[in-house]
């Protein structure tokens, strides 16, 4: 009995909430009536301002061309390069000077130079200061048939020019890639203002990769490349022997830290004034792994493990090191020239300039 009336009741309010959601709902030919109505307005007032922020203007036909896939992107895969403007419509790329590139605009036009030689397509010159320059006609095929039936079909050729903008500071350049001129064969390559752009893209991408490909060159070049050290043995003002560099003082002074690292000294105390180093020597051991692996071991000094002097003079030459005991007194001329080679060495592992 008491399961009957529970379901009287659930029955009653799933009732009384179905007719009460009806209750609330406009009829829809009431929404359609009031959508409609009209304001009368008497003829002494003026009409009210209708907003038309979300009206749709009216348009005959699109204008310009619709591009039916992505743009392509400029990318600036050289070290050297910068993107100009995400939102630029020019096909245009900055360089800028490096430890790479050396003397910016020499080493861009000999690029772009290389560039259009490897691929056969002449490069000319449009002013006297071979800043501007034209290509001939580059030509796109399309290949028909199969294994020995197979040939190519021109679809079109295309002109351009190339633009170098140096900036007054030197440091800094823009190249810009335009299309001066397309011919095509058949209908499907006749090239729209979007897809005409994409092609100057991607003949600057192919220039930018050029750069990209002669910096990696550089740079496994000059880290091949036998570091050149001045230094050399001779004999300080006194007649003792030292080391002599031609750099100046204050730069030899500025560079000797990572030297001393590599030669295992410990620079106990400096004085700027006289420009002298108090330094501990420790002669460095060879490493397990490093004599496992055949690697070539630290350089070692043919000097006790003891405190010494390391002061620099000026010279005509450049710059005096003197190898001084821990009382002043200068090492023996020998040990000076024995002490040569770990110099150099160390030189050479801390990449500084003596």
């Amino acid at each position: 009995m008491h399961y009957w009336k529970k379901s009287c009741i659930t029955l009653s309010l799933s009732a009384m909430l179905v007719s009460g959601c009806s209750v609330f709902k406009d009829d829809p030919d009431t929404r359609i009536q009031r959508q409609q109505v009209a304001l009368d307005i008497p003829v002494d007032l003026a009409t009210p301002r209708q907003p038309g922020k979300y009206d749709i203007p009216q348009v005959a036909s699109a204008a310009g061309d619709v591009a039916d896939k992505s743009p392509v992107l400029v990318l600036a895969t050289a070290s050297s390069s910068r993107i100009t403007d995400e939102t630029e419509k020019l096909a245009r790329v900055m360089f800028e000077r490096n430890d790479l590139t050396g003397e910016l605009i020499p080493f861009l036009q000999r690029e772009i130079s290389d560039y259009f030689a490897a691929q056969n397509i002449q490069l000319n010159a449009t002013d006297s200061e071979n800043l501007s320059f034209e290509t001939d006609w580059i030509k796109r095929f399309r290949t028909e048939g199969f294994w020995f039936w197979q040939n190519a079909k021109q679809l079109d050729e295309a002109r351009y020019a190339i633009n170098i903008e140096p900036k007054p500071h030197g440091r800094t350049a823009i190249v810009t890639v335009s299309l001066l001129e397309h011919r095509y064969f058949e209908q499907q390559a006749k090239l729209s203002s979007a897809a005409a752009r994409d092609n100057e893209v991607m003949l600057l991408n192919g220039l930018i990769n050029q750069v990209a490909v002669a910096e990696i060159e550089t740079s496994i070049a000059n880290r091949d490349r036998v570091q050149e050290v001045a230094l050399e043995p001779g004999l300080n003002k006194a007649g003792e022997p030292a080391f002599i560099t031609s750099q100046s003082i204050d730069v030899t002074w500025s560079q000797l830290e990572p030297v001393f690292e590599q030669l295992n000294f410990t620079v106990k105390d400096i004085n700027r004034s006289v420009y002298t180093y108090y330094v501990s020597y420790t002669k460095p051991s060879r490493g397990m792994w490093s004599s496992l692996m055949g690697k070539a071991g630290p350089p070692v000094l043919p000097i006790a493990n003891d405190d010494y002097q390391i002061v620099l003079q000026r010279s005509n030459a450049g710059t005096v090191i003197n190898l001084l005991s821990k009382d002043g007194q200068p090492l023996a001329a020998d040990t000076i020239v024995a002490a040569y080679e770990p110099f150099v060495t160390a030189i050479r592992a801390a990449k500084v300039e003596l």
